[in-house]
């Protein structure tokens, strides 16, 4: 790229923002909004701005403007809503192309949280095309949310084309939204989806799985996230990971032949916590444990403290101390695991 080519950031002055006055009951969010989703728009056409060129600042602009920072961000979220700009932590929010459908994950909001429960008012509810929704005010005593998170989310709806505003009421436009839609989810929980159909449409048996660098630049997320996503993936039982050097990959196989012993047992331990455990129970020793497995005390302590360190257990010293289950793992049965292989083993097999 070019220097010329580079994006830059744009200046106050150059935008113009000559939307000082407001009337009398008038809606800020909605005005300004109208204002730069008209400005970015036209700029485009024009060629005086380039996706990627960095808007200026919610503080600057809300200054010039005579509007809290509160309402700018607002009006940022609802320009992101129309797919025009994109934001980024620690870069500032930039110009989208205009062909790029795709979006930056994000962490699940107050707004999109509301957007979620006002969706599902509108089933419960057994809405239909043309019906009036009911009052802000209403919805926020619904759903225990603001009044000002109420507005963005029907704002958001509006811009989804899920409802329109006909004199000052709004009005069910479209409820073709599918159910899954309804439930809020983390970042977390969308990345772990998004790598299972990664995984699913992508890579046979004996693949290897991307680095979590790779899958965070691919998703648009952050490393820890990634490795939170494949933590949950675990939880499930539709993972498996080996700790160390080695790399993931799938397999539609019997694991249990081509772990360690300290990995049988902690298979093992898995399958005994969840058919004869409760949250708090104790186990045996790791003596007894050691002696019913056929494996030393020391490949004991090396599975319990790798499921320690996975959340399942904790150790307590003292006269009542021992081994205490914290949390009871989830579909140890599945036919499908991930497993960490060497690549020695992958290249013989």
């Amino acid at each position: 790229m070019s220097q010329s080519e580079e994006p830059r950031q744009i200046s106050v002055a150059e935008m113009a923002p000559h939307v000082h006055h407001f009337g009398i009951g008038e809606n800020k969010v909605n005005k300004i909004s109208a204002w730069l989703i008209s400005w970015i728009e036209n700029a485009i056409k024009s060629g005086r701005v380039k996706p990627f060129d960095l808007l200026p600042s919610k503080g600057e602009l809300a200054f010039h403007i005579g509007v809290s920072t509160g309402t700018m961000q607002n009006v940022f979220r609802y320009v992101e809503d129309c797919g025009l700009v994109e934001s980024k932590q620690r870069i500032g929010t930039y110009i989208k192309n205009p062909n790029d459908k795709t979006k930056l994950s994000k962490l699940t909001s107050k707004r999109e949280m509301a957007v979620c429960l006002i969706k599902k008012h509108l089933v419960d509810g057994h809405y239909k095309h043309g019906d009036c929704l009911i009052s802000t005010r209403k919805l926020g005593v619904l759903t225990g949310m603001s009044g000002a998170t109420i507005r963005m989310a029907v704002n958001s709806l509006v811009s989804q084309k899920i409802l329109e505003k006909i004199n000052n009421v709004f009005v069910i436009k479209s409820l073709e939204f599918k159910s899954e839609d309804i439930q809020p989810k983390t970042l977390v929980e969308k990345t772990a989806e998004k790598i299972k159909s990664f995984v699913e449409a992508n890579l046979g048996e004996g693949s290897k799985l991307p680095a979590n660098i790779e899958l965070a630049s691919k998703f648009n997320v952050s490393i820890k996230t990634v490795h939170d996503a494949v933590k949950l993936l675990v939880k499930e039982g539709i993972l498996y990971s080996r700790r160390g050097r080695y790399g993931t990959v799938v397999v539609n196989r019997d694991i249990s032949e081509n772990l360690y012993y300290y990995e049988r047992v902690e298979l093992k331990l898995k399958h005994y916590i969840a058919e004869h455990c409760e949250l708090g129970s104790k186990l045996p020793s790791i003596s007894l444990l050691a002696e019913s497995f056929g494996v030393s005390s020391k490949t004991v302590k090396k599975a319990l403290d790798n499921l320690a360190e996975d959340g399942y257990l904790r150790f307590s010293r003292g006269r009542y101390g021992g081994t205490f289950v914290t949390d009871i793992p989830q579909d140890v049965n599945k036919a499908y695991k991930w497993l960490a292989l060497s690549s020695d083993y992958v290249s013989n097999t």
